[in-house]
């Protein structure tokens, strides 16, 4: 994937959470009371998070272990070494 759909993929995760979020808060608002209100918000905010983890988790690998970094160096070096480019059945002659 090249990274402007990463982008857009991101942003477009983003904007269906945040309205997702906003419509459910709309429509709950004035049916509940205080408190409830409280652990709605509190629950919404927890699922929201969780649901954005998954993409902060691979911004930060990614981050780790792109190719510019020491680390994404020696995988890449460490790759080059370990595969010949045949597979370990073949007979090379």
């Amino acid at each position: 994937m090249s990274k402007s759909s990463d982008a857009v993929q991101t942003s477009l995760l983003a904007v269906t959470q945040t309205a997702v979020g906003c419509g459910i808060g709309l429509l709950l608002a004035g049916k509940l009371g205080r408190p409830a209100q409280k652990t709605t918000a509190t629950t919404m905010i927890s699922i929201g998070a969780l649901l954005a983890l998954p993409v902060v988790v691979i911004a930060v690998i990614r981050a780790v272990n792109r190719p510019e970094s020491a680390r994404g160096m020696r995988r890449r070096l460490d790759s080059i070494r370990r595969d010949s480019g045949y597979p370990d059945e073949a007979e090379i002659l």
